[in-house]
């Protein structure tokens, strides 16, 4: 049986020294690569979360032309982000970002410009009566128990979240729900 010059049978791992191995090149990159890969795991935050979407059915609704998508939404980042712009295909001509604002001691809905906030490190809930995000100019009826919408949400930071929201019955609804703030055009 031939050995290699170290003594050692072919076939055979020899740890310990290797005059080939440049020792003051390798532990440098194997510590640089071990430092990258952590560094990458820190930073890895997650982006916001999205939990429970719904959507407001519309038969036998005094507008049945119109509804809402509500959904919590979480983000466990230290940055703020807005909610920027949503996307529901062709269920409505139009779909907006929606608030709640006081206005002469009545509180209304109007279009958040610029889209709705989700502060570091908390929810935003996304519920009747609060923010939501309005389709309007419906292309059809949307019946509760089984239909289902997809809408694609969209943040500041290009994130998006793809949504599928069951439509629900929502009958604790309030008079104030569909009143809008003036707008320019009214």
């Amino acid at each position: 049986m031939s050995t290699d010059p170290g003594g050692v049978p072919p076939g055979v791992l020899k740890f310990g020294y290797d005059p080939r191995v440049n020792w003051k090149l390798a532990v440098p990159v194997v510590a640089a690569v071990a430092l990258a890969a952590c560094s990458q795991a820190e930073s890895a935050t997650p982006g916001i979360l999205a939990a429970d979407p719904w959507v407001r059915a519309t038969v036998g609704t005094e507008m049945p032309e119109m509804t809402a998508l509500f959904v919590n939404l979480t983000n466990p980042s230290e940055e703020d982000r807005m909610l920027v712009s949503a996307d529901c295909g062709d269920v409505a001509a139009k779909v907006e970002l929606h608030e709640m604002v006081k206005v002469d001691g009545q509180m209304v809905m109007q279009e958040a410009e610029g889209g709705l906030p989700i502060p570091a490190g908390e929810h935003q809930h996304l519920a009747p009566g609060g923010p939501h995000v309005m389709l309007m100019g419906l292309t059809g009826e949307l019946v509760a128990g089984g239909e289902e919408i997809e809408c694609r949400l969209e943040f500041d930071d290009g994130q998006t979240i793809d949504l599928v929201a069951p439509v629900k019955e929502f009958t604790e609804e309030q008079d104030t729900y569909h009143t809008h703030a003036p707008t320019e055009d009214s």
